[in-house]
């Protein structure tokens, strides 16, 4: 599996370990989900709108929350389905993301 963002073989973040935190920016102390890729973080309230499978499409509101406490209140088929979309949001084969440019910046 590969993904669009790049970054070092050494990574502890590549596409295969995605470990979910709260985040927040020095432009924007907003607490946030997110997932870290590389160096990078995906702000996973920006793309929670574009989770349509059969467990998260009703259920993405918990992207949009400031802590992971109702994301992991969800059963493990939410967590297998949240996870496989966002590595096929970060993969490189997919353009959802990759070939959004307005969109990868506010991610």
């Amino acid at each position: 599996m590969k993904s669009f963002i790049r970054y070092s073989k050494y990574s502890d973040f590549p596409i295969e370990n995605l470990p979910y935190g709260v985040f927040s920016t020095a432009t924007d102390t907003t607490p946030r989900i997110g997932v870290a890729i590389g160096d990078y973080i995906l702000n996973l309230f920006e793309v929670a709108h574009l989770f349509d499978g059969p467990y998260l499409k009703e259920k993405n509101h918990v992207f949009k929350e400031s802590s992971l406490n109702s994301f992991m209140a969800l059963r493990p088929p939410e967590w297998k389905e949240a996870r496989e979309y966002i590595q096929k949001l970060l993969s490189e084969n997919d353009p959802t993301l990759k070939d959004n440019k307005e969109l990868i910046e506010r991610c």
